[in-house]
C-alpha cells in the first residue's frame, strides 16, 4: 500500500501517543479487531461503518464516559485518518493491511494499552468487580485447557484436522495465522452473565437494542419488502469490564451480512493483569462449578412448566436466536447431534454450524432467516465438498439447511446435489427448549416425540 506504513506510523505518534489518546487508541484496536474478511468488508462496508459506530460508542461511553458531542470528535478524527489512505484496505492488499495495523498498533501501543488497564486496575473499589475480574482470570485458563483437549481429540479422529484449538460455545481463542500465537479473545458474554450471576448470586442485566436491517440485502431479508428489526444485546458484564480496561465490544460480520455482538479480551491485557489473581477472590474448582451450573440449568430447561398449552407465539426472531438455540440443544434438529464449532472458520467461508451425529459423519448446518433461496444450496455444497476434502477423511459429509417456511424452488434445487442435504424449518417461534418443536404451518409448540401438530394436524418438518 506504499507510503501506508509510514501513515499509520505518523498517526498513532502525533495523534495517540504524542497526546497521550486513550480514547482514540481504543477506537483503532475496536477497528482492528473487528474487520471481517475481504469479501465481508467489501459486499457490506456501510454495514461495517455503522456497527463500528455502534460498538465504538458503547466502548467510550463506558470505559471512558464521554459525552455523544466528544464521541463524535473522536470519530471524525479516526475516520478522517481512514479516508486520507483511500488504498488502504482495498482488495487486493485487505489482509496485508490488516496485518499491518495490527503490527503498528502492538509495537508502538502495547504499553501506553497496558499500563492504562493497570491504573484502571489499582482504582478497583468494587466487590462485584473484583468478582467479576476474578471470574474472568479462572474461567479462562479453563477454557483454555478445555479447547486444547477438544483439539486433541478431534485430531485423533480427524486426520487433517490442524488447528491447536478448538471452537468452544461460549469462547473462541484467535490466533495471528503468521505467528501462531494467540491475539484475543472471544467471549459469549449471554454464556458468562449466566455463569457469573449463579455463581455468585448476583443479577447482571441485559440491554437490549435493534438494529435495522435493511430488505435490499443479498440474502438475507431478500424477499422483504418491509423494514425489519434484528435484535442485539449488551451485557452489564461486558460493560464493567470495558470500564475496567480489560476488554472491548466488537462485532463479527460474515460474507451474508450477518452480525453478531462479541466481546474482545485481547491476549496482551489478559497477560498484564495475572499478577492481580492472587489479590481477587479466589474460585476454587471453578471448572467443577461451571459443570455444576450447567447440569442445573439444562434440568431447569425440562420443568414441566414448559410444556403448558398457552406458551405464547413469537412473532419475529433473529437470525442469531436460531444459531444460539441449535448451538444450545443441536438436538432440535436431530438426535444425538453433536456441535464441533459455530462460525466454523475454513478456507472458502465460515459455516454457520459444523456438528457431527451419531455415525461420526460431518452435519454442515447453513441458516436462512426467510424463505430458502436457492443460493444457499451452491454456499453449503461449497463447505460440504471442503469439509469432504479436510476434515472427514473416511466418514460421510451431509447437509441440513434451516428455514422459517417451506420453499418448493429449495427443495428443487437440493435435488441436484452429489451431497445429502436436507430442509429443516421452523415455525414462527425461535426453538428455545429442548423437548418441544414447532409446527411450520401456525406456530404451535409441540412435544419433541409428536409427528402432527396438536392444533392445525399438519404433519412436522421436526
Amino acid at each position: 500500500m506504499g507510503n501506508g506504513k509510514d501513515v499509520i506510523q505518523q498517526f498513532v505518534d502525533r495523534f495517540v501517543i504524542a497526546k497521550r489518546d486513550y480514547q482514540l487508541l481504543d477506537v483503532l484496536w475496536v477497528f482492528s479487531y473487528c474487520l471481517p474478511s475481504k469479501t465481508g468488508y467489501e459486499k457490506h462496508r456501510e454495514d461495517f461503518k455503522r456497527w463500528l459506530g455502534t460498538v465504538c460508542k458503547r466502548n467510550l461511553q463506558k470505559k471512558h464516559n464521554l459525552s455523544l458531542l466528544q464521541i463524535r470528535e473522536k470519530m471524525n478524527t479516526f475516520i478522517g485518518f481512514i479516508n486520507g489512505m483511500p488504498d488502504f484496505l482495498n482488495y487486493e492488499t485487505y489482509y496485508e493491511d490488516a496485518e499491518l495495523l495490527q503490527e503498528i498498533l502492538m509495537s508502538k501501543t502495547y504499553l501506553m494499552l497496558s499500563e492504562n488497564t493497570e491504573q484502571r486496575l489499582e482504582a478497583i473499589t468494587s466487590d462485584l468487580d473484583e468478582k467479576i475480574l476474578s471470574f474472568v482470570l479462572h474461567y479462562i485458563p479453563g477454557k483454555i485447557q478445555e479447547s486444547l483437549q477438544k483439539a486433541e481429540e478431534f485430531k485423533a479422529v480427524n486426520e487433517f484436522y490442524n488447528d491447536k484449538y478448538m471452537v468452544l460455545s461460549d469462547f473462541h481463542i484467535q490466533e495471528n495465522k503468521e505467528t501462531g500465537e494467540i491475539s484475543h479473545f472471544t467471549a459469549n458474554t449471554r454464556e458468562w452473565t449466566y455463569l457469573f450471576n449463579e455463581m455468585f448470586d448476583e443479577e447482571l442485566k441485559e440491554y437490549r437494542f435493534k438494529s435495522k436491517s435493511y430488505s435490499n440485502r443479498s440474502g438475507l431479508f431478500l424477499f422483504s419488502s418491509y423494514e425489519q428489526y434484528a435484535e442485539h444485546s449488551f451485557w452489564q458484564f461486558g460493560d464493567e469490564l470495558v470500564n475496567l480496561g480489560v476488554g472491548y465490544w466488537g462485532f463479527s460480520l460474515s460474507a451474508k451480512g450477518n452480525v453478531t455482538i462479541d466481546f474482545i479480551i485481547p491476549k496482551l491485557i489478559y497477560d498484564a493483569i495475572q499478577p492481580y489473581k492472587e489479590k481477587l477472590p479466589q474460585i476454587e474448582d471453578i471448572v467443577g462449578k461451571v459443570s455444576e451450573i450447567t447440569m442445573e440449568k439444562e434440568k431447569a430447561d425440562w420443568a414441566l412448566g414448559d410444556l403448558a398449552e398457552d406458551v405464547e407465539v413469537v412473532s419475529e426472531f433473529s437470525e442469531s436466536d436460531i444459531e444460539h438455540s441449535i448451538v444450545s440443544n443441536p438436538n432440535v434438529l436431530e438426535d444425538d447431534l453433536e456441535v464441533v464449532g459455530r462460525q466454523f472458520p475454513t478456507a472458502v467461508g465460515f459455516i454457520d454450524i459444523l456438528c457431527r451425529d451419531k455415525n461420526e459423519s460431518f452435519v454442515v448446518v447453513e441458516l436462512k432467516k426467510g424463505a430458502g433461496s436457492f443460493e444457499v444450496v451452491g454456499q453449503i455444497q461449497k463447505y460440504m465438498a471442503w469439509v469432504h476434502e479436510n476434515l472427514a477423511g473416511t466418514k460421510q459429509v451431509r447437509g441440513m439447511i434451516v428455514v422459517s417456511t417451506h420453499d418448493e424452488q429449495l427443495e428443487y434445487a437440493i435435488k441436484g446435489s452429489k451431497f445429502t442435504i436436507e430442509i429443516k424449518v421452523f415455525g414462527e417461534e425461535a426453538p428455545t427448549l429442548d423437548n418441544i418443536k414447532y409446527c411450520d404451518n401456525c406456530g404451535k409448540p409441540n412435544r419433541k416425540s409428536a409427528k402432527y401438530c396438536v392444533k392445525c394436524g399438519k404433519e412436522l418438518w421436526l
